[in-house]
């Protein structure tokens, strides 16, 4: 296989990569890619450290050893510690949270909000990246969100379960949107775009910035500038593997509107000591 040819793969601890996937599908139709969800250990937020690592190495090898041309970490917790994961790895690697910092930081803004799993807003990450990279002085305001992540992996299209992922929503942006009035709001875990309608109902009018779409940006200029395009003319295919349920897996794909899904298959998980 020419490297032109190699898929592009995509790694989260859940379906909440779906979201990048979707706008890598929007802008790069012709590319192949290769997606692995850990459903078996979501939520990664949740998880010591040292166990997340060990994880996602577990993923990295995956992609390294199915020639990926280009790797896209959807997992904000995973691109935390993206520097010590992706050793070995001889792709450039593109992660969320510098593409979310980089966005909210071109923004001309007074206070940004940042949702995202109880790992990355205890990293501090966000905010040290965003005050890092704006011109102007700004507040970052971060909020970790212990359920959200796993009540979105398992309710979309359920409206018992999704009304729980509204009623969590209020319970953590109420007091950053409501009293702080934020300006904009990071979507600081890939799982948090998959249920943007419902952020916009209970907040109209609060800017939200996704990282799947600066990722696919990134991925799509640094593909160009480099000639690795695919060189294919029909539209690419999706591979999905996963460590959880495939069929769950398949019925979200279908649910966020992915397209040209090839094949759904389990993956075993990393044993975890």
């Amino acid at each position: 296989m020419s490297k032109q040819s190699a898929p592009i793969g995509v790694l989260d601890s859940g379906i909440g990569g779906y979201s990048v996937v979707k706008q890598v599908q929007k802008l790069l139709p012709e590319e192949d890619l290769l997606y692995f969800g850990d459903g078996a250990h979501i939520p990664y937020g949740n998880h010591a450290q040292e166990t997340i690592v060990a994880m996602a190495r577990y993923m990295f090898r995956f992609m390294e050893e199915r020639g990926v041309k280009a790797l896209l970490v959807a997992c904000n917790t995973i691109s935390c510690l993206v520097d010590r994961c992706g050793e070995g790895v001889s792709c450039p690697v593109f992660n969320a949270v510098k593409a979310g910092a980089e966005a909210a930081a071109r923004l001309e803004v007074d206070k940004v909000g940042v949702i995202s799993t109880v790992f990355t807003h205890n990293s501090r990450i966000y905010p040290e990246k965003i005050q890092a990279l704006s011109p102007k002085k700004v507040v970052v305001l971060s909020c970790g969100c212990p359920d959200l992540a796993r009540l979105v992996e398992h309710s979309l299209g359920d409206p018992e379960g999704m009304a729980l992922v509204e009623d969590n929503l209020r319970q953590e942006l109420d007091h950053m949107v409501l009293e702080d009035k934020v300006d904009c709001c990071v979507l600081g875990c890939t799982h948090y775009p998959l249920v943007g309608d419902s952020i916009h109902k209970l907040y109209p009018g609060l800017p939200l910035i996704d990282p799947a779409e600066e990722m696919a940006r990134a991925l799509k200029e640094h593909l160009d500038r480099e000639k690795l395009g695919s060189p294919q003319a029909s539209p690419g295919a999706l591979t999905i593997y996963t460590t959880g349920d495939t069929e769950e897996y398949a019925l979200r794909a279908s649910q966020v509107g992915l397209g040209r899904i090839d094949k759904v298959e389990y993956y075993p998980p990393m044993e975890l000591l």
